[in-house]
């Protein structure tokens, strides 16, 4: 933590290489989108491909969401609570359902398992990050 700038509040500011290797490690996050209207936050599988995001979703809200080329976020964390430390990372973009054949072969092969109902999950979403951040609170 020492290495890393520190915001207004005393968290450390990871820089963008330290976010992808969180992500990376992580496999669960929330997906947080609008739909009709409202924001809606729902956990999903994802693996880290590059610079983007991707996940295994079925017909529903996230698809949707994808289809329509919406901004999503995808944070992820980890904190101990009897440490009183963790951090977050944060991914703002554009969700977009992958059609290219090719493209949906190499997903296959990443580690991304959905855990309810894996048979129904066969549309693939890039999520493009527009904004990477990510913020540590170190062990007192």
């Amino acid at each position: 933590m020492d290495d890393y700038a520190v915001d207004w509040s005393g968290l450390a500011i990871l820089d963008l290489d330290e976010c992808y290797r969180r992500l990376a490690r992580v496999p669960v996050g929330r997906i947080g989108f609008v739909e009709a209207g409202e924001p809606l936050i729902l956990p999903v599988n994802f693996a880290v491909d590059g610079r983007s995001v991707v996940f295994r979703t079925g017909r529903g809200s996230k698809l949707a969401a994808a289809i329509m080329e919406q901004a999503v976020c995808l944070e992820v964390d980890a904190f101990d609570t009897l440490e009183h430390a963790g951090w977050s990372v944060l991914v703002r973009g554009m969700a977009e359902e992958v059609v290219d054949a090719d493209q949906i072969a190499h997903f296959d092969t990443l580690p991304v398992m959905p855990w309810s109902r894996p048979d129904l999950r066969s549309h693939w979403v890039r999520i493009l990050p527009q904004e990477v951040s990510g913020r540590e609170l170190a062990k007192r």
